[in-house]
Formats: C-alpha cells, structure tokens, sequence
C-alpha cells in the first residue's frame, strides 16, 4: 500500500506542479512582504502539494486522483498568491484564473501527447512524459509571457474593479470548460476524435478571446499612461508656480535691500543690537520661503510644492530628505509614489480637519531607498495585506513605480495615525 512506485509518482508529480505554480505565482504577484515571509508561504504551499498528491495517490481509486489533487492544489495556491500579491482583488483572480487556463491546456496537451506516443507504456513512464510534456509548454508561455505580456500588464491599475472582474467572468467560462473537457480526456484514456476536436475548438475560441482581452488591456495601459502623465503635469504646474512666487519675493526683497540696509544702518546708530538680530531673521525667513532639502531637484520640487498646500491649508508639514543630486530612481518615480503619498496625506487631513502633522523622512540606507509619510488618519480606515481597503488611482500608481525597483509597500495605522512606507531597491 505504501509501495515506492506511489512514493515516486507522487513526488514527481508534485515536484512538476509546484514548479510551474511556483514559478506561475512569482511572474504574477505584485510584491507585498520580505522576501523571507513571501518564500515561507510559498513553501508552504509545497508542502501542501506533495501532501495532497501522496495522499491522493494512496487513498484515492485512479480515476479521482488527479482531479482532487490538481484541484485542491490549484485552489491552495490560488490563496497564497491572493495573500503575498500587493495588487487589486480581480486583477489578481484575472491572472490566476488564466493561468488556470494555460495550465488546463498543458496538461490536456500532455495526456493526448501521451496517449498517441505510448498507448501501452507503464504507468510510472506514462506519467514521467506527462511531467515533461506539460512542464515544456508551460514554461514557454512562461517565457514569452515574461519578456512581452508582464512589462504591460503591471502597468495598468489593479484597482479598475468592473474591468478586471469582467474579464476574470470571461476567464472563468473558458477554464470551467478546459476543466470539463480535461476530466473528459483523462476518462477516455485514450485518444478520442470528438473530444480532440472539440479541445481543439476550444483552445482556438480561447486564443481569439485572448487576442481580445490583450487589446482591451493595451487600452487599460494607455489610460493609466494618460492618468500618470496628468499627475505629473499637475506637479509640474504646481513646481513653476511656486517657484514663480519665490522668485517674486525674492525679487522683491532684492529691490528692497536698500532700504533694509537703511534699517541695519539706523538701528546700528542707535546701539540697537536685538533690533538688528530680530530684522536679521525675519529677513531670513522671508528669503527661505522656497527652502531647499536635500539637493534632488525633483524630490525638492515635491517637497516645496506639498509645504505650500499644506501651509494653505493650515497643516503642519515637517520633512526631512537626503537624496542625491543623482538618485537610481526616475523622477517620473518620485512624482508617482512621493507626491502621491503626500497628496494623500493633505486629503486625509483636510478630511478630519486636522492641523496635522505630516511628517515625511526620506532616507538613503545603503543601496535601499526609504520613504515614509505619517498622518492623522479616520478611525474608519481599514487596511487590507498592508494596503488601504479602498483604493484609488494614487496608491496603484505608488504600487505600479514601486515594483520596477523591487519595492516593498507597507501601511500601518497607530492610534489615529497612519503610516505608508515605501522600500525601493535600485
């Protein structure tokens, strides 16, 4: 019963699964936690596969043995890429369930295969050319999915509900019918013309869909494009504008020095030395109205443009910054996930009517770069896996730049204050 030929089906099989969900869940997912907390929940999800497949294999008659361990596998996995993924709901069930697809058709692909090649091969054999057979298929899509459909599709917002839930209905029609048809297959066991034809059907009218789907989310693409450079001119605008004010009072404190040297001069006269002292500083404070801090003009530029809505609004603002003139990360980056953040902030404070503070610190430890913004936030805020429960443009765009540099994104709300923190690796 507990013979070496299940103990090696079993392992195999499973060894071959958890590869390509496995290699499935790390193309798709959206990073959320460390890497080590990612690798542990994926682990185990393999130790959960080879359970399930030794003890379908041991328990189960041939006929259910594939079916419960592929399915319990599938939905298991299922739930820990859901989990470790950072993006929106549908979009995460629109990837997975096509993966569903893909993988419904290797495996189809794989029992026909073996079928025609070895009609009276040994049952271990059998399933060893399965193995490869539908690990070869999908590691191509893998491959071409990799270097032309990934760069697209994390691109566009995960949190286009009615879009993503659509095309995951679609989805879902097409591998509810490869499960059919793959449990019909593996009962024929053997090659049928009808049900050939039919998977044959089926894998056409699934290309053609597809086909449309990919336009549909080129289209996504060029909206989120279109959204983004809207955020950007806005910050644009808002830069020159401050920058135009600054240049205004500087000019005007140019003009000015004359009769500011007149002033020093009289109170010097006088012997008036806290006079001079108190004129000197409120000098100062008027010229540094544009402060600078850190030397990246585009960090800078943020930081400047959100401390003059913050002041307009009445809210504290306190930001601290040490980025370099040359940073690794683009400003159309910075402009994505800083002046996100701190929009953001300036909401949830003009929300609650607070005074206040935003506190933001950017920091540069070692090859990491760190920025974290605070703000008192509603007590009705809800946070789902370390992101906001409701989500809008703002956050995908922090969550879209951040997966470039490898990101790591974190929420987290301390006696009404919430703070976001964003982890980039350059």
């Amino acid at each position: 019963m507990w013979g070496s030929k299940i103990i090696i089906i079993a392992f195999f099989v499973s060894l071959v699964f958890f590869a390509t969900h496995l290699t499935a869940g790390l193309l798709l997912q959206v990073g959320k936690y460390p890497v080590k907390k990612t690798a542990l929940l994926w682990g185990s999800a393999g130790i959960f596969l080879f359970l399930d497949c030794y003890f379908s294999f041991l328990f189960l008659s041939k006929p259910w043995r594939m079916p419960v361990a592929l399915t319990l596998s599938y939905l298991y996995f299922w739930g820990i890429y859901i989990h470790v993924s950072a993006d929106g709901f549908w979009k995460k069930c629109y990837l997975w369930i096509t993966y569903g697809c893909v993988f419904c058709i290797s495996l189809s692909s794989s029992f026909l295969g073996c079928y025609v090649l070895m009609p009276d091969g040994s049952e271990t054999f059998v399933y060893f050319i399965r193995g490869v057979i539908y690990s070869v298929i999908c590691f191509v899509i893998f491959i071409v999915y990799y270097k032309y459909g990934r760069p697209v599709v994390r691109e566009i917002s995960g949190f286009r509900t009615k879009s993503w839930m659509s095309l995951s209905l679609v989805s879902m029609i097409y591998f509810v019918a490869f499960v059919i048809l793959l449990s019909r297959i593996s009962a024929d066991n053997g090659v049928n013309s009808d049900t050939v034809l039919l998977f044959s059907l089926l894998v056409c009218s699934f290309a053609m869909a597809s086909i449309l789907i990919i336009s549909n989310i080129h289209q996504m693409r060029k909206e989120a494009r279109d959204e983004l450079v809207r955020q950007n001119v806005e910050y644009l605008i808002s830069y020159v504008e401050n920058a135009r004010k600054t240049e205004q009072e500087n000019r005007r404190i140019r003009h000015d020095l004359r009769h500011h040297d007149e002033q020093i001069a009289a109170m010097a006269r006088e012997g008036n030395t806290e006079g001079i002292l108190a004129y000197l500083g409120q000098n100062r404070e008027a010229s540094e109205s544009f402060p600078a801090w850190c030397s990246n003009v585009t960090v800078n530029g943020i930081l400047g443009s959100y401390a003059g809505k913050a002041k307009e609004a009445g809210v504290e603002y306190i930001a601290q910054a040490d980025t370099p003139a040359q940073s690794p990360v683009a400003d159309v980056d910075f402009v994505a996930i800083l002046a996100n953040l701190l929009e953001n902030a300036l909401n949830a404070c003009a929300a609650r009517k607070s005074p206040g503070p935003i506190q933001v610190h950017i920091r540069n430890v070692g090859n990491k770069t760190v920025i974290a913004v605070s703000n008192p936030c509603s007590p009705d805020l809800k946070l789902e896996n370390g992101l906001p429960a409701a989500r809008d443009i703002g956050i995908d765009s922090i969550i879209s730049s951040s997966v470039k540099y490898h990101g790591e994104i974190n929420y987290e709300v301390q006696e009404g204050i919430c703070t976001a923190c964003v982890i980039l690796n350059p």
